[in-house]
């Protein structure tokens, strides 16, 4: 029996004082919020139209991790963080991943953006009194356009209506390289870019993919338009 008491007496005692001390550190709720904060700012960055900033958040508990160097990587749930309703944040230590959390928020993306004037309808030819620059959101839109030279004496696709902003695929942009033009391929990998001369075989706006013979091997690609004379292809 005074074996069994000691024994229990033993196990009740704390880890320092049993063997060896297990040590953790702390994730609490200030440090992720300011984890999200730095992300966005990186991200904004990236994008020199837009100010990211979080509107709001649901952060979880805090939680515990061992001793050692600590990294943090946020992964949103949608390519390039706008319009995403999740964060993921990964936790390492020592290079290990020792948590994933889930972050519920509200990402707000301010920009200055071509917003119109008036209701337009279909088929109209922009001037300069029909658009003007509004900051707002723009977390919902698509293709946002940021500059108004880019419009004035363009044609519209569809209606638009009054205040809305404008996104290039309500636009009618004449293509940048035509069919038959004679284009520069450019082949972009991991550290590594190289170039060959090319023939578009059809129009191609700024952005679209197109098909492009290659001059050397006669072979067909399918080809990103850059910019006039100008496409990529990745490998």
């Amino acid at each position: 029996m005074k074996y069994l008491l000691c024994l229990i007496f033993f196990l009740s005692l704390p880890l320092s004082v049993c063997g060896q001390t297990v040590s953790q550190q702390v994730i609490d709720g200030q440090e992720m919020e300011q984890v999200l904060r730095d992300y966005l700012e990186d991200q904004s960055s990236l994008l020199p139209h837009v100010e990211l900033c979080l509107k709001s958040l649901q952060l979880p508990e805090a939680f515990n991790v061992p001793q050692g160097r600590i990294e943090h990587q946020v992964i949103p749930a949608k390519p390039g963080v706008m319009g995403s309703r999740r964060l993921t944040l990964m936790t390492r230590v020592d290079g290990k991943t020792v948590a994933n959390q889930s972050i519920r928020v509200d990402v707000e993306a301010l920009a200055e953006v071509v917003v119109v004037t008036s209701a337009l309808r279909r088929g109209q030819i922009l001037q300069a009194d029909d658009i003007d620059l509004r900051y707002q959101d723009i977390s919902k839109l698509k293709d946002p356009i940021f500059d108004e030279d880019e419009v004035v004496g363009k044609r519209l696709k569809r209606s638009v209506r009054l205040g809305a902003p404008l996104e290039r695929h309500q636009i009618e942009f004449p293509p940048v390289i035509k069919r038959g033009q004679r284009v520069v391929i450019q082949a972009q990998g991991p550290g590594l870019m190289l170039t060959a001369a090319g023939e578009a075989r059809e129009d191609g706006r700024s952005g679209e993919p197109i098909r492009v013979m290659n001059s050397s091997s006669r072979k067909e690609v399918l080809c990103q338009v850059i910019a006039p004379g100008l496409v990529r292809v990745g490998f």
